[in-house]
Parts: structure tokens; sequence; C-alpha cells
């Protein structure tokens, strides 16, 4: 054979050997077809052990009732090979109960059984096939013992080839010895052989694809598992399995609630930097800062709490030291951005406090410290807990206060200056609370807007003038137009543009009775939805007023590019107004600019006959303040006009 031909068969030979399908087990599959095993052991060996105990009756009492025709050594012969058998067969039933009860898992010594009772099986067949009295049915036996052992129990395809081929050839052998082997023996031999050979390949193949089901669930039910308690960004644990583990700890009485805290830290500035170096650079260095809190609370439980915050259930020793290791970490990281950490630290008194509770008042404490240049760490104390209590209070009881009439539409007259007379007036809410008294505004609006619940108030204050100026109508009283303040979050929250035309239509009233106030502070050249929302309002033919004008630090910008019939100048103008010598001449220039671009003026907060005057002179045409009436119930500002104690004003 020539070099270039054996290299051709080589090829050949390779690519037949490739297209061998190989079967790999991974340790799950493994231990499931042991398993399986295991299970299948327990029917063979009863049967097998019966089978045997029937068979050493039968032989002996055959014995001793026969004509004599077997010798007393095939009856000793025969006898052990049946008690061997039965012994083997015992032996993999006690391993086998044993190791489902869980009293053993030493898989080598069951391995080490399986293949002994197996060889033991089929040299049972081939024996007493050879020395069977029965020439017509001495291969029976040895077929069952087959069965036995290379089909009720699993084998690694290539195993169950090799047993099946060598025991098939030792039993032709065999009876070779005894009688020449016809045709029919041979055809019908491999016969069986291959029904044999198919039947245990396609049971190991369902078995190991049903591993293999099994198998994959399993490792997609740990993967859901670990991807609903991990963190995806960062690897670390995410807020549910925090609060899953930090539960146990606090239930443990060997836990000293007095040496354990509650840390919430938020990195400062991280918006600028994510919007300076994009999300990916700003997901990367999350990534770092969570490995280095892990690394710094190594042992305590760490997760990430939302965005660039993060929580610890920790220690109290050495916390400071390690709070200021991480800022200083991220003080130093690489970037033209200033980043810092403020941090709130909780020391839990109750074991049965939830740990969302715990984690509210640690970041309540870092909130404290949030614009203080100075502290970066702060400890939750008594004062806080006052403050954090009715937090959660006006949070958890805003839609029931609305329900049963706690909060109220209060109105604060509006005067036209030139006159004196009464043009308007603006909604207020205040909040009478059976717990807390009368609520400031100052306290629960700024809450209800952190906690984005704001458009419930907003909605409610809108329903109820309109509802008032229904009251009106029906009961001919005098009609004022009234001012609704809106928020930015409104327009999040809600759909105030529709909100206001539907109540408007449902109550019957003229949109000329309602003005819509929105906050300058609100306002963004970038929030196309609120740009949107405005325009619309004026489509529809609102009145539209600039709350605040002056409070914040884009006043110009917001007079370029929106577009208002009425600014209302912020009270903050006023204070100390005959004490300030810059007042006077800024509110003059206000108003100037106003009426050069065509909007009318309302400034508030005037307190005094002197304000009042120097207001009316430079044309100023509204006022607001004390000087003209405080916030009141909708009764009280109607007694007064019905009174004449104020006068409406007809044209403005």
């Amino acid at each position: 054979m020539s070099t270039e031909q054996l290299k051709t068969k080589k090829k050949v030979f390779s690519k037949i050997l490739n297209k061998i399908p190989h079967v790999k087990y991974t340790a799950y599959v493994k231990d499931y077809l042991f398993r399986s095993n295991v299970v299948s052991s327990i029917y063979v060996s009863i049967i097998v052990a019966v089978l045997e105990i029937w068979m050493l009756i039968s032989v002996f009492t055959g014995q001793i009732f026969s004509d004599g025709q077997r010798s007393f050594l095939w009856l000793i012969q025969h006898e052990a090979a049946y008690i061997i058998l039965l012994l083997t067969a015992i032996a993999m039933l006690i391993y086998s109960i044993a190791y489902l009860r869980g009293k053993t898992k030493n898989v080598i010594l069951g391995s080490i059984i399986r293949v002994f009772f197996t060889i033991i099986a089929i040299s049972f067949g081939l024996y007493i096939s050879y020395k069977s009295y029965d020439q017509r049915g001495q291969v029976f036996v040895f077929l069952t013992m087959e069965l036995f052992s290379l089909v009720l129990l699993i084998w690694h395809p290539i195993n169950h080839f090799i047993i099946l081929t060598l025991s098939f050839g030792i039993y032709l052998y065999l009876q070779s010895t005894i009688k020449p082997l016809t045709y029919s023996i041979f055809v019908n031999s491999f016969t069986c052989w291959i029904v044999l050979l198919m039947t245990g390949l396609n049971i190991h193949h369902q078995r190991r694809i049903e591993a293999q089901k099994d198998d994959n669930l399993e490792k997609l039910t740990l993967y859901l598992k670990n991807k609903s308690l991990v963190d995806e960004l960062t690897g670390l644990a995410n807020l549910d399995y925090f609060q899953r583990e930090s539960i146990g700890i606090l239930n443990n009485e060997k836990t000293d609630l007095s040496k354990v805290r509650f840390v919430f830290m938020d990195i400062e500035n991280f918006k600028n930097y994510n919007e300076k170096y994009g999300f990916r650079r700003g997901n990367k260095f999350l990534r770092s800062i969570g490995k280095e809190i892990n690394k710094t609370f190594d042992g305590d439980i760490v997760a990430r709490f939302s965005d660039d915050h993060f929580i610890a259930f920790t220690k109290a020793e050495n916390l400071e030291e390690k709070l200021l290791h991480i800022k200083e970490m991220i003080n130093t990281s690489e970037g033209e951005i200033s980043l810092g950490l403020k941090c709130g630290v909780y020391t839990p008194i109750d074991r049965c406090i939830a740990p969302s509770i715990a984690l509210d008042k640690a970041r309540y404490a870092s909130v404290s410290v949030k614009k203080h240049f100075m502290h970066d760490i702060a400890e939750y104390n008594t004062d806080m807990d006052s403050e954090f209590r009715r937090k959660k209070y006006i949070i958890n009881n805003i839609d029931f206060a609305l329900k049963t009439g706690y909060i109220h539409v209060y109105y604060q007259p509006v005067v036209w200056a030139p006159t004196g007379k009464i043009c308007g007036a603006e909604a207020l809410a205040r909040w009478d609370d059976p717990v807390y008294g009368m609520i400031s505004p100052g306290i629960f609006i700024p809450i209800l807007e952190e906690y984005h619940q704001i458009h419930k108030l907003d909605m409610y204050v809108m329903e109820t003038v309109c509802k008032n100026i229904k009251y009106a109508y029906e009961n001919k009283h005098p009609i004022l137009p009234v001012s609704i303040n809106f928020s930015r979050l409104d327009f999040e929250l809600a759909d105030p543009v529709n909100e206001v035309a539907a109540c408007i239509e449902k109550y019957g009233i003229s949109k000329k009775d309602v003005h819509i106030e929105i906050t300058e502070s609100a306002l963004s050249d970038t929030d196309d939805k609120l740009k949107k929302a405005i325009d619309m309002f004026r489509e529809q033919g609102f009145s539209l007023w600039l709350d605040d004008f002056g409070s914040g630090y884009s006043g110009l910008n917001v007079l370029k590019d929106f577009s208002f019939d009425t600014m209302k100048i912020d009270m903050k103008f006023l204070s100390k107004f005959s004490e300030n010598k810059k007042t006077q001449p800024i509110l003059s220039s206000i108003v100037d600019l106003a009426q050069k671009i065509g909007m009318q003026t309302l400034t508030e907060g005037v307190e005094t006959p002197e304000a009042y005057d120097f207001l009316r002179s430079i044309g100023c045409q509204r006022l607001q303040g004390y000087l003209f009436g405080k916030p009141m119930p909708k009764e009280d500002f109607l007694d007064k006009i019905i009174s004449g104690e104020y006068e409406i004003q007809e044209v403005c």
C-alpha cells in the first residue's frame, strides 16, 4: 500500500471517528444517571433475589424427588451459583436503600457493587446455560441475565457495547464446545445482540436527555434565583437579598443590636459624571466602587440600593474609618468631575424593625448632610426620628387626608394695584390634621414632591376650585378668577392640560375663571414635554402665569424661551424692603422689562403700605400679601366679599 493511499485511508477513518457522537456527562447528568441506576437496582435486586430463592428451593426439592439424573456435585455447583447471585443482589439492594435514604453517598462503592453484580449475573447466565440439562431452554437464562444487567441497568454506550459483545462472544464459544454452531444460531444470536444493544443505547439516550433537561432546568432555576438576588451591574447583592439576610441577623438573639449598623451611601455629583463621560464609563465606575465597598465591608452584607446608592449592614467597629476610606477612593477617582460620598448610619433598637424602614432612616440621615460641605457622615438621632415619622405620616396619609377632607383649599386675595380692589385669588392647600394639627405647606409640599405624590394634591385643588366656582355660579355670588399652581412633577405624573379641560367641562365654568400658575424653577429649555403642555394651555385659551419669578437663576432665559401672560415676582424681593436700597431699582427694572415684552406683573409678599405705594407707582398691576389678606377658607373669603369689606374690581 502506497503512502498516499495510507494517508487517504487515515483521513477517511478520521472523518468517520469525528462523526461518531461523543457522550459527555456533566456532574448533574452523572448524578442523575447514577441515581436512576440506584432506583433500578432496587427492582432488579428484589426480582433476582426472589428468583434465586425460588430456584434454590426448586432445585433442591427437584433433586430430592428426581430419579437421580443430576449428580450431587451438580446440585452443589448450581446451589452455590444461586447463592452467590442472591448475595450479590442483596448487597446491591442494601446499598441502594442506604443511598436513597441518605445513609451513604459513596458513589464509588455503588459503582463497584453494580459492576460486580453485572459480572456475577452474566457469569451466572453463561454458567447455567452451559451446564443446563435442557438444551432447548439454556439460552433463556443467559438472555435473562443480559436483560437484568444491560437493559434494566444503565451503562455508558461504549461500556454497554463492550460488555454485551464480550458476553455474547463467550456464550457462542461455550455453546460451540458442546455442539457445533449452526447458521441459525449465529443469525439468532446476532439478532438478539442487535436488539439488546439498541435497547440499551435507546434507554441510555432517553435517560441522558431527561437528565440534560433537568440539568438545564436546574441551571435556569439557579440563574433566575441568582438574578433575583444579585445586582446585574455591580455583581453585589440586590435589595431583596439584603433584606432577607439582615432580617435573619436581626432576629438572631445572639446579635447585639448596639454593635451593628445600617449604612446608606450616596455618591455625590454622579449625575454630572454620567453626563460628561457617558453611561458606559459611569457603569464601569460604579462596578469599581461596588468592588471596593464589598472588599472594605468583607464579611458583612453589602448591596446596591439603586442608581449611585449603596447599602451595608455591618459591625459598628471601625465604621467611620471604612467610610472615609471609600470616600477617599471616590474623591481620588480619575476625572474632572468632583465626586463625593454622603453617608447615613442607623442603629437598630428593635429586632422586629423591617430592613426597609431601617434603610429609610439611614438614608434620611445621609440627606441631612447632603448640602453640608464639612460633614459627610450623619447618624440618625431623635430629632431626625421626629421629622422622619412626620414625613412617613404625610406620605402614608395623603390619600386618606384628601378623601376625608382634612386638606382644605384656602384663598388669598389678589388686588388690582391702581384701585386696591379685589381682582382675583390664589388657591392654596392647607392640611388640618387630627394628629399633627395644622401642617404647614412648607413641610408637606416638599415631601409630596420628593415622593412623587404632589400631583394628587394639585389635582385635588384644581377639582375643588372648579367645584367652588360652580357653586358661586349657582348661588349668584360674585365670580373671581382663581389661579392654580402646578409643579414640574405634575406634568410627569399626570396630564394637567386634559385634566383641567375635563374639569372645566364637567362643572360648566369658563376658562377665564381659572389661571394656570407654573413655577419658574420647573421650567427648562430641554423639557419638551412641559413646553408642549404650556403651548396646549395657551391654545385652549387659558391665562398663563409665571410663578416665583426671580427665585431661581434662569429668569431671563425663561422669559426668552416661554410665553406667559403674567409674571409673579417672588416675595423675597420685598424682604427688608425699607432697609435694602437695591430692592426698589431692581423691582422697577423687572416691572419695566415685563411691560416691554407684553407681560403684566403681580408682586407677592406685600405687607406694608410703603411697599404698596411703591409698587403702584412703578406700574405693577397686581399685588398679593398679608396687607390685603392672609389665605382663608372659602366661606371667610366669600363673607368679606358679601359684607363689602372686599370690593370687586370689575375690569382688570
